[in-house]
């Protein structure tokens, strides 16, 4: 599960007070939740058979409901829940007998850091286990169309096990004459050979058995023998697989022949070739990439992907050549890696800037030293581009590739990771760095994710999108949700969840400054238009304990003259349950000058409302987990319908966030809420021009 996701938690304890102080240990480390107290084996039963549970723990002594009884009921409904108890007890006994029971692990009380990981742990496992059966569905479904496929084609196509044919499609039968495929199944296919090729086509495939080669077929001329007995000269392509379950050899005889053939064959090369430098197109190459992955499983070879990418191409090659430059220059770097290309070598055009080198075999040391090579030639060759002369350089990544791979998105996102690693250490370009996975240790990374964000917020990398809430109530507000974004490259990212996980407190607050500044400027520029936008900014937990904030926010409204009443500051439930009194004096004071302010991730813990008590918010945003049960899961709304309604009844405005399909339309209008959010409204962008007319 990702760290955002918010977990759906069951909590069996006696003593109510210990049960949110587990509720609130979650949400200070990260993990939001909707906590449910579970009373009675009941009610338990009833909340296991109305929704999906990621969590449920327990304690070992409760008697309102035992554990044993618990796990019984989970068990008896046949529901996925991993349960976790807590003891008060020492020693391993505790944890015997709650495994025992079935539990999937047993922490004592107050390790909080324990109980963290085996979390982590369990939602990971959960959510293996849930994308292991979505898996299994597609791949259940995968197999029906593969055989109505098999079943209508053209092409002759059989699977045989031990020489016996297990399955023919009907233009198999008819290739050798036989009536349907029911003539020639479980018959031995070497019957179907004339007696002097018999031997040798046993030999065969037996030798295709042994090899189980499931990525490059293995041509099979030879000739039949029809059912009236007359010799068929055929070719065949012989590919190891399975088929309903078992291991198999699938002989596949194409139904054209001769020059068709011959032209279907250059026709798959063209589409497989990019039109500009001749070489191998992106998807192509992925394909290749991922066969040459699985053919290095069972052996001890390496691979390598070479990651190759033109040094500031825009400024250096575009703007100097224009686009006729740009694509000699593309047309001569391919010829250039062409040159350099050795037995077995691939190369391919994956970006305008940007080519993959595959090398089928190699070593750490030998694909740096082809790098130095290439990145030499590449640095003292002159390239005509279009009349004019480039000089350029490269920068590359360079990736492994073994049985341990996985797959081909994997290796390229471990090459582009060490070609931003070779463009950090070598910024004027023609560096290369070789991916390593134990690089990446985790305080390196909080040194490195922060370092980032300074660098940006000095350098001016970051920008705002602003995503529309529209009204469902036609209030005719042009209300912009604020988001940051840190520009890396070609990849956008959320500075605040790395300031947030870092728990930077300086920085967070330094952040949240610069946002509200820039939106502020930004939301004046459009009311000089007449356009009256209004803001809903984030406002981190540091800057809730930043005591100086709501003075620096009148005399910034003043300078941007924007009133008050165009923000609202948006605070997260966990953070308000955090820091109560920090966020009932922050609210207090924005709110008296005239802001407005929000709640988000509301809905979330055991008791969402209890807060509210003391905050007094404007607005409140329910978690998006409410949203994802009725339009993602297909549960009914009555949950969000409550929640909408308690809401209501506070006279608290409601912002119902996440909404992609129009469909979810029927049910918040019935509930009450009063605002809707998300793709369906439509896309963060960079500009405030959302039709707010058109509600």
């Amino acid at each position: 599960m990702s760290s955002n996701d918010t977990i759906r938690l069951l909590l069996i304890h006696d003593t109510p007070t210990e049960a949110q102080r587990l509720v609130s240990m979650l949400h200070n480390a990260g993990c939001p939740n909707r906590a449910q107290h579970v009373a009675s084996e009941a009610a338990l039963a009833k909340l296991l058979q109305d929704k999906a549970w990621d969590l449920l723990i327990a304690a070992e002594n409760s008697q309102q409901v035992p554990p044993a009884v618990a796990l019984r009921t989970i068990s008896k409904l046949q529901k996925d829940v991993p349960v976790l108890l807590l003891t008060e007890r020492s020693g391993a006994q505790p944890a015997v007998e709650g495994l025992k029971l079935g539990a999937r692990d047993v922490i004592t009380v107050d390790e909080d850091q324990h109980l963290l990981l085996v979390i982590q742990r369990e939602l990971t496992a959960l959510a293996n286990r849930r994308v292991a059966r979505l898996h299994d569905q597609r791949y259940h479904a995968t197999l029906q169309r593969a055989k109505e496929l098999l079943d209508s084609s053209k092409d002759a196509i059989a699977y045989v096990s031990d020489g016996l044919i297990v399955y023919a499609n009907d233009s198999f039968a008819e290739r050798f004459g036989y009536r349907s495929n029911e003539d020639v199944e479980y018959q031995p296919l070497i019957d179907m050979l004339t007696e002097g090729e018999q031997e040798a086509g046993r030999e065969f495939l037996k030798q295709c058995a042994i090899d189980n080669n499931e990525v490059e077929a293995r041509e099979w001329k030879f000739t039949a023998k029809t059912a009236s007995g007359s010799p068929l000269p055929t070719r065949a392509q012989v590919l190891s697989t399975v088929y309903d379950d078992e291991r198999c050899l699938q002989v596949h005889i194409a139904s054209r022949s001769g020059d068709t053939e011959e032209l279907e064959a250059k026709l798959s090369d063209i589409k497989n070739r990019d039109p500009l430098t001749g070489l191998y197109n992106r998807q192509h190459f992925v394909q290749l990439l991922d066969s040459a992955i699985k053919s290095t499983a069972g052996t001890q070879r390496t691979g390598g992907l070479i990651y190759i990418e033109v040094d500031g191409f825009e400024e250096t090659v575009q703007k100097v050549g224009g686009v006729a430059g740009a694509d000699a220059l593309q047309k001569n770097m391919a010829e250039l890696l062409q040159s350099s290309l050795r037995r077995g070598d691939m190369i391919a055009r994956y970006g305008d800037e940007s080519f993959c080198l595959l090398i089928p075999e190699t070593t750490p040391n030998s694909a740096e030293q082809r790098t130095r090579e290439l990145l030499k030639k590449i640095s003292d060759t002159i390239f005509d581009a279009a009349g004019k002369t480039l000089q350029i350089t490269a920068s590359v990544g360079i990736s492994l590739l073994s049985e341990a791979s996985g797959n081909a998105q994997k290796v390229l996102d471990q090459a582009l990771h060490a070609h931003k690693q070779a463009q950090q250490k070598n910024p004027k370009g023609n560096g290369f760095a070789l991916y390593e996975p134990d690089a990446d240790k985790e305080g390196d990374a909080d040194t490195y994710h922060r370092a980032r964000v300074v660098q940006a917020l000095e350098a001016g990398k970051l920008k705002l999108l602003y995503q529309p809430i529209l009204s469902l109530q036609g209030s005719g507000e042009q209300i912009y949700e604020v988001l940051v974004r840190l520009v890396d490259g070609k990849d956008q990212l959320s500075p605040m969840a790395f300031l947030e996980a870092l728990g930077d407190a300086g920085l967070s607050t330094k952040m949240d400054r610069w946002v509200t500044l820039t939106a502020i400027k930004a939301a004046a520029a459009q009311r000089a238009k007449g356009n009256e936008v209004s803001l809903l900014l984030h406002i981190t937990a540091a800057s809730l304990l930043d005591s100086g904030l709501p003075a620096w926010l009148a005399v910034a409204f003043k300078a941007a003259k924007v009133p008050p009443k165009a923000v609202t500051f948006q605070l997260r439930q966990e953070d308000i349950n955090s820091n109560l009194h920090a966020a009932r004096d922050f609210t207090k004071q924005v709110q008296d000058l005239g802001c407005r302010v929000a709640v988000c991730h509301f809905g979330i813990g055991l008791n969402p409302f209890k807060a509210l008590e003391h905050v007094k918010v404007d607005i409140a945003k329910v978690d998006a987990s409410f949203v994802r049960e009725v339009q993602d899961d297909g549960e009914s709304g009555e949950t969000l319908a409550n929640l909408v309604k308690q809401l209501n009844e506070a006279n608290t405005k409601v912002i119902v966030p996440h909404v992609e399909q129009a469909s979810m339309l029927p049910t918040l209008w019935q509930t009450g809420t009063d605002y809707i959010q998300g793709f369906y409204v439509q896309a963060p962008g960079e500009e405030m021009n959302f039709d707010f007319s058109l509600d």
